[in-house]
């Protein structure tokens, strides 16, 4: 058996299109669209990574588990690596799965598949 999680990279301060991961569809942030696809994936654990604690709260408001990063990084996988090495280095992971807080759409099956 694979132990696998899923982290989510999400910030507020893209340049072209701030706010995104809180934007509403259907009344629900975007972040929380792209976190309930990875749960009912049943991959493993899922995980936001975010240096705003705006995310944060809406993430745990809702069940979520969030980890608070640096707001320099550069890209998203840099997120991922420090929410890796500060939360989750200890519990020996076979895989990480970056999967993107822009994409609500996503298929929870698409996601199974990549972890198999």
């Amino acid at each position: 058996m694979k132990n696998t999680v899923i982290i989510i990279p999400a910030r507020l301060e893209a340049t072209r299109f701030p706010n995104k991961p809180l934007a509403k569809i259907n009344n629900i942030p975007m972040i929380l669209h792209v976190l309930n696809k990875a749960k009912e994936s049943k991959v493993g654990e899922v995980f936001v990574a975010t240096p705003d604690k705006e995310i944060i709260e809406v993430v745990k408001k809702n069940g979520g588990k969030a980890v608070l990063t640096k707001s320099s990084h550069t890209s998203g996988s840099d997120r991922v690596y420090e929410a890796y090495t500060k939360d989750l280095k200890e519990i020996g992971l076979d895989f990480i799965i970056n999967l993107q807080g822009d994409m609500p759409s996503i298929s929870p099956n698409a996601i199974s598949k990549l972890n198999q």
